[in-house]
């Protein structure tokens, strides 16, 4: 057989087993980012020291585009990033 065309043939061999393999630890890393945004959900949540209750209401209406000003902590979203930034897990 040609030595170009054999070449090229194991270059798709083993490009096809790389994309195999990546293909199989793409799910693990998809599920690993959420927990990590999960986790720093969480922190966040923590941090600003709301109710479960004032948190849904913040999300709901930052949904709807109206932002409750009273109910919350009055920090605002760059000192909490800032803060959980700083932060190490």
């Amino acid at each position: 057989m040609n030595p170009k065309l054999q070449k090229t043939i194991s270059e798709i061999e083993q490009t096809k087993a790389k994309i195999s393999a990546l293909q199989a630890l793409l799910p693990e890393l998809e599920k690993k980012k959420t927990e990590l945004e999960n986790a720093e959900i969480i922190k966040v949540f923590r941090t600003v020291n709301v109710t479960p209750g004032e948190f849904a209401a913040f999300v709901a209406a930052y949904k709807a585009g109206v932002l409750p000003t009273a109910e919350l902590n009055p920090k605002t979203p760059k000192s909490i990033t800032e803060e959980t930034q700083n932060d190490s897990y």
